[in-house]
């Protein structure tokens, strides 16, 4: 249904896309991979429609509809609604207006087919029930508490982004565009759409980092090479993709060593015949024949120089292996910094926003050393309840107690603790032990930061960029009590490998909010929460928690659709 031919595309200098070239037929679901950076929203905005390729040639066949995620969504006005956008989005507002039109000539005949056309599309939609519909994709995503008529302008910026992620889905498109459609959900709601994904008719081309959603969804894989910036398509899901690329990693590095082996054995032993016809010719013999002596020498040189002369085309023949380029690893170390009781107690703790929302109350002790995880829908209050833990927030009842020696780090999906008018660099001398501007280069370089990111502006740099500056400071501060509210959001894969490392290694206290179910799987909670609606409670284990939402997302999904269907 579209291929990509060669596709080439620059910004000014930096090359971006060299020669990606790729096909997907109807109902194929692919992940698109690669570290940050390296083009991939670049090619999903060329394949919308969005962007020119500089070369190449993208393929699409007669008819096809293709719905592209957008980055962001702004009102038309301050009175545009909810279900206004979503009729916007999804296309229902377009083909009512164009319904209309063909209503007042439908006496011709070749309007009175356009009609008949647009109207099994409109049917198609579920346009006659798109409320209802529209009503139960939002509660799918999370946005229950938001009525139809709410102004866009009134609600969250992570809101409109699920918002946008409805109406794509809402269209009916026969090709999905998403770039990273899961950062601003929660468990139930990424559970939701990757079932809706799953079952859907429409082909799919996904960028996201969310592993177990992508090995939920796809069945191929589009890896963007981050050194020759060219396309490899791999069959299967993230994690079939991940072991066979790790694996042919391997044996190339296998082959590669063994045929530099095999080229330095056949080089030494040649310089060894060529040592034994240096000295077989400067041999003396005994009786001082000087005719002898010559034909002993001259033979000496003949056997020994021929034969090093034929290991050594035999070393130039030896296949050279090239291998992959590979970015040095990323890695990350968390040292807590020293010191004695530093425990955390909260006793009949709550908190609230005047009469819109209350969090608690809620009794916890988080002895030092200890892994709290933090769930629930996004809304509920688990970012309050961190903030009633850190002290950025007073409680309006109850008390917290934190010992002199409780040293808070915190990182959020908003990097909003980042001083946006500073540079990396500038605000790492000022407030960490690195106070060298040199020094500071170089230890921001270990992040996989170049020059310009770590001297320009914060406000200057992608989501992904300031991730990394967030966990540098971290490293760069030794905290003892890690503050970690969706953290894998903007991290590439190899980022979030690192930083699932760190944790594992992390001696201190850690205070965790994810929805990213590879990222939980490979950490051990002594503590967890969930939050609803306000109500804090203890769970048994991550596990149990995980297998309620599963069931709330599956109601969910059958809701949806009975309507659809």
């Amino acid at each position: 249904m579209l291929t990509a031919r060669n596709i080439f595309k620059r910004y000014g200098p930096v090359k971006v896309l060299l020669g990606v070239s790729f096909s997907i037929a109807r109902g194929q679901k692919i992940a698109l991979v690669g570290p940050n950076g390296v083009g991939k929203s670049t090619l999903l905005r060329i394949l919308a429609g969005i962007e020119s390729e500089d070369r190449g040639k993208i393929e699409r066949d007669n008819g096809i509809r293709i719905a592209a995620l957008p980055q962001e969504i702004v009102p038309e006005s301050e009175d545009e609604t909810v279900f206004e956008t979503l009729r916007a989005l999804s296309g229902i507002a377009e083909l009512e207006a164009k319904m209309a039109k063909l209503e007042a000539k439908l006496d011709d005949e070749k309007s009175l087919a356009a009609y008949g056309e647009a109207r099994d599309l409109y049917e198609r939609m579920g346009g006659f029930s798109f409320s209802r519909k529209a009503r139960l994709a939002l509660d799918g995503l999370g946005l229950r508490r938001i009525p139809l008529d709410r102004p866009l302008s009134k609600i969250s910026g992570g809101e409109r982004r699920r918002v946008a992620i409805a109406g794509t889905l809402l269209r009916e498109a026969d090709l999905l565009l998403l770039d990273e459609p899961t950062n601003d959900l929660d468990l139930p709601s990424i559970l939701w759409l990757e079932s809706f994904l799953r079952d859907s008719a429409a082909a799919v081309i996904v960028a996201s980092h969310d592993r177990a959603f992508l090995d939920a969804v796809v069945g191929k894989v589009l890896e963007i090479d981050w050194h020759f910036r060219t396309g490899r398509m791999w069959t299967g899901n993230y994690s079939t993709y991940f072991r066979e690329k790790s694996e042919m990693l391997r044996r190339e590095r296998e082959a590669h060593e063994r045929a530099e082996t095999e080229r330095e054995r056949l080089r030494d032993t040649a310089l060894e015949k060529k040592e034994w016809a240096r000295i077989g010719g400067e041999q003396v013999m005994p009786d001082r024949d000087k005719m002898s002596q010559g034909y002993h020498r001259d033979r000496a040189e003949r056997k020994f120089g021929a034969a090093a002369k034929a290991l050594e085309n035999r070393a130039d023949q030896v296949k050279r292996i090239a291998l992959h380029a590979e970015r040095d690893p990323l890695e990350i170390y968390f040292e807590p910094a020293e010191g004695e009781g530093r425990s955390i107690v909260l006793s009949a703790v709550s908190a609230g926003y005047g009469e819109a929302f209350h969090v608690g109350p809620v009794d916890m002790e988080i002895p030092y050393g200890t892994r709290v995880g933090i769930f629930g829908r996004n809304g509920a209050g688990k970012s309050t309840l961190l903030k009633l833990i850190t002290g950025e927030l007073d409680p309006i009842g109850g008390t917290v107690v934190r010992e002199e020696s409780v040293r808070f780090g915190s990182l959020s999906q908003a990097n909003d603790t980042l001083p946006a008018d500073k540079s990396a660099v500038r605000w790492i001398t000022e407030s960490t032990p690195i106070t060298e501007e040199a020094d500071a280069i170089r230890f921001l370089v270990r992040f996989l930061l170049d020059a310009p990111s770590v001297t320009s502006p914060m406000s200057e740099l992608s989501p992904g960029e300031r991730m990394r500056i967030a966990l540098a400071f971290l490293m760069a501060s030794r905290v003892n009590v890690l503050v970690l509210d969706e953290p894998t959001n903007h991290l590439d894969l190899e980022a979030v490998t690192a930083l699932e490392t760190a944790l594992d290694l992390y001696k201190g206290t850690l205070l965790l909010v994810s929805h990213d179910r590879a990222f939980l799987s490979r950490l051990t909670f002594s503590q967890v929460w969930s939050v609803e609606a306000g109500a804090v409670s203890r769970e048994e284990d991550y596990a149990s928690y995980l297998e309620r939402a599963m069931t709330e997302a599956e109601n969910e999904k059958r809701a949806f659709r009975r309507v659809s269907f």
